[in-house]
């Protein structure tokens, strides 16, 4: 008797799918399925891939979009027999090539031999549309966006100070330029969020958030790691988002870029969803939400001469709050060394400053309570040193 090996069933892109699954094999191969349902591509294409490296943690932190996503991806856009390009850039205050060593992105885009590119150089305008008001908002998109046949994006599972969450409308101002960046935050971001969008629309072919590891709390870099294990995708970033929003316990109409897009018909927060596999109830759970951000920081940090100087000395990584020993430990009887995705801390609990990256994991995840976070004293005292070399 022969075996017949059952082809599934195509995903509906007229819903938003959910994949759920806790064995990492079962989720590759439903995201497999996913891309070749959902992410249309034709030979020759050259297809942008938009992931989340806004910050040098790597993707187990619930900061970063999972390292072999980005992987399937490009093999998919591969056998598609189209050129993948990864398009992405992390915050204005952090290193380019800093981030791709810290995430490990670096050495997968040299292993896979794909081209990648710093989204905040070389950017071309975005002018309004066609029947548009002439006198809109003029961005700066990266040319490898703008000029590539369609866009598959990749954005995290994460909350965001300013926007209560960062998915995957959020997710695109990755690909602006540092002054244009500095612009949206100074504005307050959602409408800038909403008509970037809107401008980019037709070019993203499908949008797959990455919720296998996410982050509650304050968000986007400073939150903690959740582990969710879902996909969420679809072919319409707004619904897709509503979803995400959903999953991490925010009703959409509460998050002011979701409902801006509904409301001027450029998406459909309400579109039905479906779980893969089928008869799961929708993983559900009430996220930490980010401290309010009055707004006063980012003020500062987006002011042109100060964000050059931020990024110039290393503040994205040196400026950020690092853990302290407090008390006697017993070595190896707990996970932060496991945990800490820069190895700056080992299993004597000693932890070299230089290398951490301040992720909070071992602060987070010490079963001694041996490890806390320092104080502001301490932290601005540490940044002094580092940068005199007193």
């Amino acid at each position: 008797m022969t075996d017949h090996k059952v082809t599934p069933k195509k995903l509906d892109p007229e819903f938003v799918h959910v994949l759920r699954h806790e064995d990492p094999d079962a989720m590759r191969a439903a995201f497999r399925h996913a891309l070749a349902s959902l992410a249309r591509v034709r030979s020759k294409e050259v297809i942008a891939i938009k992931p989340n490296l806004g910050s040098p943690f790597p993707d187990h932190t619930g900061a970063t979009t999972a390292l072999w996503m980005i992987e399937e991806t490009v093999a998919y856009v591969r056998r598609k027999r189209g050129r993948p390009v990864i398009v992405e850039a992390p915050s204005h205050i952090h290193d380019y090539q800093q981030v791709l060593e810290l995430t490990g992105a670096g050495e997968l885009f040299r292993r896979l031999e794909v081209d990648h590119v710093d989204a905040r150089t070389d950017c071309i305008a975005l002018r309004p549309l066609k029947y548009d008001d002439s006198n809109g908002p003029v961005y700066h998109v990266h040319h490898g966006a703008l000029g590539a046949d369609g866009m598959i994006c990749l954005p995290k599972l994460k909350t965001h100070n300013r926007t209560g969450v960062t998915l995957g409308m959020k997710g695109l101002m990755g690909l602006l330029s540092v002054p244009d960046r500095h612009k949206f935050h100074r504005r307050g971001v959602e409408r800038d969020v909403v008509e970037l969008y809107r401008r980019l629309d037709d070019r993203i072919r499908a949008t797959f958030i990455d919720g296998i590891v996410a982050m509650e709390g304050h968000g986007p870099t400073h939150g903690k790691p959740v582990t969710m294990n879902v996909i969420i995708a679809g072919c319409d970033t707004v619904s897709v988002d509503a979803v995400g929003a959903l999953i991490m316990g925010f009703e959409p109409e509460e998050v002011e870029h979701i409902r801006r897009a509904h409301d001027a018909g450029i998406g459909d927060r309400k579109r039905d969803w479906r779980m893969e596999p089928a008869g799961l109830p929708l993983p559900m759970r009430p996220f930490e939400r980010a401290r309010e951000d009055n707004g006063l920081r980012t003020q500062f940090i987006t002011i042109p001469a100060v964000s050059k100087v931020l990024r110039m000395t290393g503040m994205g990584v040196r400026g950020r709050t690092k853990p302290i020993l407090t008390g006697p430990i017993t070595p190896n009887a707990c996970e932060c060394a496991a945990q800490c995705p820069s190895g700056a801390i080992d299993e004597n609990h000693q932890i070299d400053l230089k290398r951490c990256t301040g992720s909070g994991l071992c602060v987070h995840t010490c079963a001694q309570g041996a490890v806390r976070a320092e104080g502001k004293r301490h932290k601005w005292a540490r940044i002094v040193r580092d940068l005199t070399g007193l």
